[in-house]
């Protein structure tokens, strides 16, 4: 008798279907006095901890306290994302619209019909539930979180950053990827011994969330409303003239101070705000290829700045005395008196693809992709020399090596130094001059004949440039996202992606396949 479940608390509910759309149900738990344990469909709480089932994923998810999502929905949300970067907002339309049968509707309370409705928030916290499930039970682990938190995406935060965590550097499964297109088998002259060359090719593109305004600061953002992080330092800077080399206090009702030379700017910047040819530019500059509804997308808040602006109107744009906006640079020289208005976003992402395609690791760069950044990156990436790839392609590779050479410590001097560091084909023939005898000599990829086979590459060095078509379309849907979300989000549609690409490698008979990690790390 001690052990039967007792204490049963029944309400209403919404059932996302796949096949009749959004229909009300019930939801029952039960309560074991023993144990101290409230038992539900999905999982069970005890001890303020909520621990999911160990088996089978079931077809119906308990996302939320009164919502259940068919989990074959989350995977077709899923597939719409990876493939084609469908938005959470469009995600929601296309079930009430396309999906939603409204076969119950007219039997339905007005209060109820309300809430079979599929919003914003809802997909996302589906999602990012489903996907974290799937995680578990492929890595056979019991997927449990604090159940002290009212709101269902403060309750997953802590297991999405886990993850995060545990995917940076070489926590991405097929981070240990080789194939016959991206790793080529040799014999070792004279001997009976075979050796691997494992291409590579790394390459940023612009992305972008909103982040401290302090240059290269990683601090995440309370709010992506905010312009700066918490830390006491930069707090001090959110009422600061936007003019960059200015310390005074910005003026009430104004971005900068009231030096007339720095309020010009801030005119200047509010009248070409609101200009249709500076919302047509960053529409452009975003390459959006979807209408998005940035308030809210991402489940985060609208950001709009203390004067009440919208998302667009907030975006970072820089401004000088002639009125130059954004990257354009007079062509007398350097700016002498530079603002910047708006949030601050982060620089690129940095992606390392093999050349097959597979996608091994990403990071995000705050403040450029300055030469020690993508050494850093790839140190992160292959934390052993043994896990390094033979050939690593990069547009700069000519400014790494000479920063490899000049450096006084004999660790990060010799760290790659099995590597090969050609500039890739592409950026070799079109970007990088004749007279440059350090990026001729040492950055030619003719240079290594084991690139070469029969008058053709062996690799391909622009695998990056068209992973970076992909992943930059991601703009739309993530720009608002706040860090956590952002990266979680990213690292999935990666892993989705990788397994595609490595289900058409074997389908094309490349032999793809995993070294294992304990030879690499």
């Amino acid at each position: 008798r001690e052990r039967q479940l007792v204490d049963g608390i029944t309400y209403p509910v919404v059932v996302f279907t796949q096949e009749f759309g959004a229909v009300p149900g019930h939801c029952t738990s039960l309560y074991c006095n023993r144990c101290k344990t409230r038992y539900y469909n999905n999982y069970y709480i005890t001890g303020g901890t909520r621990t999911y089932y160990v088996g089978d994923i079931p077809p119906f998810l308990h996302t939320a306290e009164k919502t259940f999502m068919d989990i074959r929905t989350c995977e077709l949300f899923s597939t719409m994302m990876v493939t084609t970067w469908v938005s959470a907002t469009n995600c929601a339309r296309i079930y009430n619209d396309g999906i939603s049968k409204d076969l119950y509707e007219h039997l339905l309370l007005s209060s109820t019909a309300k809430s079979t409705i599929l919003d914003v928030e809802t997909v996302w916290n589906s999602l990012f539930l489903y996907w974290l499930v799937q995680d578990a039970q492929s890595r056979n682990v019991v997927f449990e979180y604090p159940d002290s938190a009212d709101d269902q995406a403060l309750r997953l935060k802590p297991a999405l950053r886990a993850r995060n965590e545990r995917i940076a550097g070489p926590g991405q499964p097929e981070w240990n990827h080789v194939c016959d297109l991206c790793c080529a088998v040799e014999e070792v002259p004279g001997t009976d011994d075979l050796v691997y060359i494992r291409s590579v090719v790394v390459d940023g593109v612009t992305v972008g969330r909103p982040c401290c305004g302090v240059h290269d600061c990683m601090n995440e953002l309370d709010s992506v409303k905010d312009h700066y992080c918490q830390d006491p330092e930069h707090q001090k800077l959110v009422n600061k003239c936007a003019v960059i080399v200015c310390k005074a206090q910005r003026e009430s009702g104004h971005r900068t101070c009231g030096d007339p030379d720095h309020r010009a700017l801030d005119s200047w910047a509010n009248m070409h705000a609101k200009a249709m040819f500076q919302l047509r530019q960053r529409l452009e500059r975003i390459n959006a290829t979807q209408a998005v509804d940035l308030e809210g997308e991402g489940g985060s808040e609208p950001a709009d700045n203390p004067q009440g602006s919208t998302h667009l109107s907030d975006e970072a744009i820089d401004v000088d005395e002639s009125g130059i906006c954004d990257s354009d640079k007079p062509e007398t020289g350097n700016r002498t008196l530079r603002a910047q208005f708006g949030r601050k976003r982060t620089h690129n992402e940095e992606l390392c693809v093999a050349s097959c395609g597979v996608i091994l690791g990403r990071a995000t760069f705050y403040g450029s992709e300055a030469p020690n950044g993508v050494r850093t990156f790839l140190m992160y990436l292959f934390p052993t020399q043994e896990s390094l790839p033979q050939v690593i392609w990069h547009d700069n590779n000519c400014k790494i090596r000479a920063m490899l050479e000049n450096d006084d410590d004999p660790y990060f001097r010799d760290y790659f130094k099995r590597c090969a560091l050609p500039v890739d084909v592409f950026h070799f023939n079109c970007k990088h001059k004749e007279s440059d005898i350090m990026c001729q000599k040492y950055c030619n990829p003719y240079s290594w004949e084991q690139l070469r086979v029969d008058g053709k590459w062996r690799f391909n060095s622009s695998a990056a440039e068209q992973a970076n078509v992909w992943f930059g379309s991601a703009q739309p849907v993530v720009r608002e996202m706040q860090a956590v979300r952002y990266d979680f989000f990213l690292n999935e549609m990666i892993i989705r992606r990788n397994k595609y690409t490595v289900s058409e490698l074997k389908r094309k008979g490349k032999s793809p396949l995993n070294i294992p990690r304990h030879l690499l790390l």
